[in-house]
């Protein structure tokens, strides 16, 4: 049956139809093979919401679209300007530093390839990038805001894998580090072959001054960190603080007025409606895998394998590769996590682990043809076509992978600071 439903998914998706729809309509035809009464699509889809931990999907949503509107990007931007603007291809450098700043403010790729990256893309066009190269930048450092905490993705599959939202936050520090670290090792690199821009070093009072202007959205990720591992705030009740927080700055700024504070409502409760109906959906779908059991026929196929661990995680990663080019994050971590994280439980991988490298694995999806929705998001902001900007994010994919690698196979580089705060987990 399991190739049914993935043969019906993909056939769904290959004609069109929505994410959240097609998971819908695979579920609701298991349903009626298994000839149990419809009214247990309506009970799964109300119950796969009743979670007090997802209020947070739209909350942090809405809190980076605040932060967006507040103009705290554009203070982001230029401070991190003055600290590595004047280096070889400084202002792809900068690129990248901004988005591991405004990552622990989004936690959402897309947001910040949209919302920073319209600045970036801009900045970098009037400086002399080529407009391909600036998108293909943006794009690649856009993707380690689902890395670094608050992640929505990792939210998700906190939800999913009942684990805890605190351990997935800190276990994606160091991977986002990682990663900002090789994606500007790549510009360097690449900046030797090419005539590049530079701007002039800025003086120490500079730095300073946009050090300053930039400190309230610097002190988000400590407030976020902080009440976290201390206990104040619940995830959720954090994301709530985020939102007034950045609500506060915004008209304190006097840069957000009544128009551009409901297009950042309006904005948030899109996107997150759309998340969360894949989430209603996806209840619908893992019902029907339940009630077929595969998740013990896959843990036990695997088991006839006799891979080691290390084996299957090199497996896992290929499939996820695949399915990262071809579907949303989201739908990606909701149809995959229920299945796989019983088989790697069994297999003594830490969940943990595996949740970042599965966000790991969609972040460079995200980058990657025929979907990667942060190529044609940039594509859009630079006004050039998808496949140019494909091609100037080959090098970028390629560091992307060897961060990969590493987190996948030295376990410790996710799991130090969960254990260090946390204690080891059983």
């Amino acid at each position: 049956m399991i190739f049914f439903y993935g043969l019906g998914l993909l056939t769904f998706l290959a004609i069109g139809l929505p994410v959240a729809v097609s998971i819908l309509l695979v579920g609701i035809l298991a349903v009626v093979i298994a000839g149990v009464p419809p009214s247990i699509i309506a009970e799964r889809m109300i119950f796969g919401l009743d979670s007090f931990l997802l209020i947070a999907i739209p909350l942090f949503l809405l809190m980076g679209n605040l932060m967006n509107a507040s103009g705290i990007t554009n203070r982001i931007f230029a401070f991190a300007g003055s600290l590595v603007g004047h280096w070889r291809a400084g202002l792809a450098q900068v690129n990248v530093l901004s988005s591991i700043i405004f990552s622990g403010m989004s936690g959402s790729a897309l947001a910040d390839a949209a919302g920073l990256g319209a600045i970036e893309v801009e900045a970098m066009r009037k400086a002399g990038y080529k407009p391909a190269y600036a998108a293909a930048v943006t794009a690649a450092s856009a993707t380690i805001g689902p890395i670094m905490p608050p992640s929505i993705a990792s939210i998700l599959y906190a939800f999913i894998a009942d684990v805890s939202v605190g351990r997935m936050f800190l276990a994606g520090i160091l991977p986002a580090l990682l990663m900002t670290f090789v994606l500007m090792v790549t510009i360097h690199l690449r900046a030797g072959t090419q005539n590049l821009p530079k701007a002039p070093k800025v003086s120490g009072a500079r730095r300073a001054h946009e050090f300053w202007l930039a400190l309230p959205a610097l002190f988000v990720p400590v407030v976020l960190i902080g009440g976290m591992r201390t206990g104040i705030f619940t995830a959720t009740e954090l994301a709530a603080v985020g939102v007034l927080y950045s609500a506060l700055l915004g008209f304190a700024y006097r840069q957000m007025g009544a128009a551009s504070f409901y297009r950042a409502c309006r904005s948030a409760a899109l996107h997150s409606g759309a998340i969360l109906l894949i989430v209603a959906a996806a209840h619908v779908f893992a019902w029907a895998l339940a009630h077929e059991q595969i998740p013990q026929h896959l843990a036990q196929l695997v088991g006839s394998l006799n891979l080691d661990r290390w084996m299957f995680l090199i497996l896992i990663n290929v499939v996820l590769l695949v399915l990262g080019m071809l579907l949303d994050t989201t739908a990606i971590l909701i149809l995959v996590a229920p299945v796989m994280v019983p088989v790697v439980t069994a297999m003594g991988i830490d969940p943990v682990h595996f949740g970042i490298v599965m966000i790991v694995n969609m972040m460079i999806g995200l980058i990657t043809p025929p979907v990667g929705m942060a190529l044609f998001v940039t594509a859009s902001i630079a006004d050039v076509s998808a496949a140019s900007v494909a091609r100037e994010s080959v090098p970028y994919v390629v560091a992307l992978i060897l961060v990969l690698a590493l987190i996948t196979f030295v376990p410790q580089v996710v799991l130090f600071l969960p254990d260090l705060a946390y204690g080891v987990s059983q």
